[in-house]
């Protein structure tokens, strides 16, 4: 769903709209407005997005307590949403694991990948999806005339699907488990999504392809304008990606006034960074490829390479050891401004860890 404005997007602006108003505040009782938030957020007697809104606003409490850093509470915990707020209200990093987390009680219990054929099938003469299936798994409803699929004998290759002259035949996946190229993603024991922690890299993607809002990552914001607040100089170091997140009337140039104004010392972009690791990693490369290593895997996403090292790590040791242009902006930053602090701005879920 990236590129599309939707609900789930609605909902996370206005919490992290909050959540910086909040941090900006500091004379407000934090217990109390965190407290309050869900009625600011969902207000009125009906749901907005649901048929509970009572269920809504427990959605809102849990997304609010991951933006604050703070951990995921089950629907069986009673607790106020302000619980160890005191371990969070701080102006340095916060975070204990894991980053991405499924709020169980908004999760849809989506069913796991399965093949069926839908009102559109016409019961035609040819029936390629009898001739393709490998397990004999799709036959013939003589009443109707239409393709049926025995759900015990298929196997969800999909061929019946691809051959299908009216597309009659869908293949539904969970979105998320879609998403996910680790294959963390699994059902418990009530139909709700669960990460595998031994296998998520944290890249995001069950986050952003959740239709229900249900998978949400961990936020520092709040921590960061405590520290703006706090009278340090901070200073962001952008991501390149700025560039697509708000249309071209908005420059490099508008970007940094805006974040100046937000409090921060100063706005470095990333892309310099990217430069130096362009280096250093062609020099690593030059030096040791092909005497030393094989070959050199290169990759700025701390997921990818995550990835790397859990799916091949027999090749572990061929991964670039150059560091992030993350770091190395961080590390120029604070070459020129030994007393900085740092934060990292851009749209990747993994360079939070």
């Amino acid at each position: 769903m990236r590129g599309v404005e939707t609900r789930i997007q609605e909902i996370r602006h206005k919490i992290f709209t909050e959540v910086a108003r909040m941090a900006y505040h500091t004379e407000w009782p934090v217990k109390d407005r965190m407290e309050a938030l869900p009625y600011k957020i969902i207000p009125g007697e009906k749901g907005n997005f649901r048929n509970d809104v009572f269920l809504e606003r427990a959605i809102v409490g849990e997304r609010l307590r991951l933006a604050m850093g703070l951990p995921y509470r089950s629907a069986a915990e009673h607790s106020p949403i302000s619980d160890g707020i005191e371990a969070a209200d701080k102006d340095e990093t916060y975070y204990t694991p894991p980053l991405i987390n499924v709020i169980k009680f908004a999760c849809n219990a989506c069913p796991e990948k399965r093949v069926h054929v839908t009102d559109g099938c016409q019961g035609c003469l040819a029936h390629p999806c009898m001739e393709v299936c490998p397990k004999d798994a799709v036959s013939l409803d003589r009443t109707t005339g239409k393709s049926v699929i025995d759900q015990e004998k298929c196997i969800k290759c999909g061929r019946c699907a691809s051959v299908c002259s009216y597309n009659a035949i869908i293949v539904q996946e969970r979105p998320c488990a879609k998403a996910c190229g680790m294959d963390a993603i699994s059902s418990d024991e009530n139909g709700k999504a669960n990460i595998d922690y031994d296998k998520c890299v944290s890249c995001g993607q069950c986050l952003v392809n959740c239709p229900f809002g249900a998978i949400a990552d961990k936020s520092q914001i709040f921590q960061t304008i405590r520290a703006i607040q706090s009278g340090e100089k901070v200073y962001a170091a952008v991501a390149p990606a700025f560039v697509g997140q708000f249309g071209p009337k908005v420059t490099p140039g508008k970007l940094r006034a805006a974040m100046k104004a937000l409090g921060f010392a100063d706005v470095f972009e990333v892309a310099i960074g990217a430069d130096l690791c362009a280096k250093q990693e062609a020099e690593d490369f030059l030096k040791e490829v092909p005497d030393e290593l094989p070959f050199m895997a290169t990759s700025c996403c701390p997921a990818w390479s995550v990835m790397a090292k859990k799916l091949f790590p027999e090749h572990a040791k061929c991964i670039s050891m150059a560091l992030t242009p993350m770091t190395l902006t961080a590390r120029l930053i604070k070459q020129h401004n030994p007393d900085a602090r740092v934060v990292f701005i851009g749209p990747c879920a993994a360079k939070k860890l």
